[in-house]
């Protein structure tokens, strides 16, 4: 099976990562990349020369892609300009004709208050926004092979949440505490005061703390694996001084003592059929999972009180990784195709 890809927001980090994931799948034609900025798409991406030479395309070549019998559209542009994007293209394509996988966060929240709250500048679309899956393929695998249009996850959201869901069967008890750390490259390809080099570099801060709207996207993501209710949470996310890369701790307290041993069982078999979670004796690191769609975890007890750390790329198993993955579930080909590699070491 050949898939006929198109991108639209060709020039960015998760679009750069997107075209290097596609020059390793197998299975997939990269058609049409879009792009306000001209020139040729090696010029943005330099690391991706002698792979793609083609020019930026100010519109998506939708005749081009409507050519395959199986055609997928990523949109790697901001939020807000993404969903409005897309409802623009919806008017030149019949649903399901060409499949939509959208990276931003424009379609995640279903709440429409949550959404009005978070993604202001971002279209409703209620209609619309009915007919996306959110994509985070491990708790919603069989709805994302069913789907035609897919809600790709944030990256923080990813990681809380894959360290979260195992949870709901232990029975936790109070409030959950969620401590993430993020590398710089999440906040885009655009300098800003607080992810510039000289800001960051050397330097460790807070934002949005208890008001990041990654919070709301993980309780939505989770909630059913709580059959008790999901408690109440805390949220904090930190800028770490590197590039790529989440590392997220998880605080809870049981309703009983379990030891780490059985925790880690636990864990083993919550993700005993996802093969891009590795659970680990030992506690994750980012340095192994940069470059690649792994999410590494594991756990430590004491008592009734658990952590479980997971650690991501944020622009692999965070971005990118985390669409071709849905990708390859929506046209029902091998799961891993095209990212089942390792990473550098050392990174």
């Amino acid at each position: 099976m050949n898939i006929g890809v198109g991108i639209l927001g060709g020039t960015g980090y998760g679009a750069g990562e997107l075209l290097r994931l596609c020059a390793l799948h197998p299975g997939v034609d990269v058609v049409s990349v879009t792009s306000r900025q001209p020139g040729r798409i090696h010029e943005a991406h330099p690391h991706l020369r002698g792979f793609y030479g083609d020019q930026f395309e100010a519109e998506m070549n939708v005749g081009a892609l409507s050519s395959y019998e199986n055609a997928v559209v990523f949109s790697a542009l901001p939020h807000g300009v993404s969903g409005q994007t897309l409802l623009e293209l919806f008017e030149d394509v019949d649903e399901g004709s060409i499949k939509i996988i959208d990276l931003s966060g424009d379609w995640r929240l279903q709440s429409p208050q949550l959404h009005g709250e978070h993604y202001p500048h971002s279209p409703l679309a209620e209609d619309t926004r009915k007919t996306f899956v959110y994509g985070l393929s491990e708790l919603y695998r069989e709805q994302i092979t069913q789907a035609t249009r897919v809600a790709n996850p944030g990256c923080l959201a990813t990681a809380s949440a894959l360290a979260l869901a195992p949870l709901g069967t232990l029975k936790p008890v109070g409030q959950i505490a969620v401590d993430a750390k993020t590398g710089s490259s999440g906040s885009g390809k655009d300098p800003k005061a607080s992810t510039h080099h000289p800001t960051r570099h050397g330097n460790f801060r807070a934002y949005k703390p208890l008001a990041h709207q990654h919070e709301p996207e993980f309780r939505q993501a989770v909630e059913a694996q709580f059959p008790d209710g999901l408690p109440p949470t805390s949220f904090i996310a930190q800028s770490l001084p590197i590039s790529r890369g989440i590392f997220v701790t998880v605080h809870a307290e049981l309703e009983e003592e379990i030891s780490g041993d059985a925790l880690l069982e636990h864990l083993d078999n919550f993700y005993d059929a996802s093969p891009f979670v590795r659970v680990l004796p030992q506690h994750p690191e980012i340095g192994t999972v940069v470059g690649t769609n792994f999410c590494d975890m594991s756990g430590a007890a004491r008592g009734n009180q658990i952590i479980v750390c997971a650690a991501l790329d944020n622009l692999g198993k965070g971005m990118a990784g985390a669409a071709i993955q849905n990708m390859n579930l929506m046209f029902g080909i091998e799961e891993t195709a095209g990212l089942m590699h390792p990473a550098l070491g050392p990174s």
